[in-house]
């Protein structure tokens, strides 16, 4: 069973509450019925929606973290490889030692 599929969330519900119906009698019938299956379909919506700004959200999250790692691990090279470098008169010393 799809539960993206408003129909089958709907047929879902419809075999589910025909069995609760069964318990609460038919003293509220089918007005009741119908409000629990609009309250939960909307209930369902509102939880996707807010899942899909949550993932949303968590994704735009993780790619400003990526991208603040790899900056720090640039900069990171970049100064290790000044480090390495000798200056003119390190160049200088170093070949007079030699």
């Amino acid at each position: 069973m799809n539960f993206t599929k408003k129909e089958d969330r709907v047929k879902y519900l419809e075999e589910k509450f025909d069995n609760l119906m069964d318990v609460i009698g038919s003293n509220y019938g089918e007005p009741l019925k119908e409000e629990l299956i609009s309250r939960l379909n909307t209930t369902i919506d509102d939880f996707n929606l807010e899942m899909k700004n949550l993932f949303k959200a968590l994704k735009d999250k993780e790619k400003k973290r990526n991208e603040y790692l790899n900056s720090i691990n640039t900069k990171t090279i970049k100064d290790k490889s000044k480090k390495n470098k000798l200056s003119e008169w390190e160049e200088k010393l170093k070949n007079l030692e030699k």
